[in-house]
């Protein structure tokens, strides 16, 4: 259960999951760019340009979703260890991501956590948490109604409120990606997240 301002968010039903065996890889996932490599339980993903490279589930996951998942960034690299959810997949024609939900750690160019709203990017939620890299991080990401989520190591980081959400099932893939960086991936799951609403109140203490 995690605990956010507005709400408490679990795992409901599993939708999906990926140990990252040695091969078969692109049976599961489309990799839209970058070096990629699942062994013995563990998902690589290196880019070395100026740029970012994300894989897609080919499956699809409408509704409210919770990704759960474990990352770490490998030094000397220290940036974007990212994913994605909501998506519509790679837009091939402008060679970038295309619809979807974008949130990552120590991006952005200044080492932050986020989360935003692909493409165009006017809706976007930032705040100062700072990962150190060759540290393995529990994230858990998604979406309930039209809040997008952040949890790192079970602690809720930030929520972006979505006044018009993207809509599922037209998009409603989820992915992991890296941006001039290398990023270990581990032990993917794909829920149901279920939101149960919390009343919050004060009591006097004088």
């Amino acid at each position: 259960m995690i605990s956010f301002l507005q709400m408490n968010v679990r795992a409901g039903e599993l939708l999906f999951e990926d140990d990252f065996p040695t091969g078969g890889l692109e049976d599961r996932w489309e990799v839209s760019g970058g070096d990629w490599q699942a062994r013995d339980g563990v998902l690589t993903g290196r880019f070395r340009g100026n740029g970012g490279g994300l894989i897609y589930s080919r499956a699809a996951f409408p509704g409210d979703i919770m990704l759960d998942f474990t990352g770490r960034m490998l030094s000397p690299c220290d940036n974007d260890l990212n994913f994605t959810f909501r998506a519509d997949g790679w837009d091939y024609a402008n060679n970038d991501a295309h619809i979807g939900y974008v949130g990552g750690l120590n991006g952005w160019w200044t080492k932050c956590a986020g989360l935003e709203r692909y493409p165009g990017c006017d809706l976007r939620a930032l705040c100062g948490f700072k990962a150190e890299p060759d540290r393995d991080y529990h994230i858990q990401t998604g979406i309930v109604d039209n809040l997008c989520f952040l949890a790192v190591d079970g602690e809720p980081i930030l929520v972006l409120s979505d006044p018009d959400p993207i809509v599922a099932p037209d998009c409603a893939r989820v992915g992991l990606g890296t941006y001039c960086s290398q990023i270990e991936f581990r032990r993917l799951r794909v829920y149901r997240a279920v939101k149960e609403t919390v009343e919050r109140s004060y009591t006097a203490r004088f």
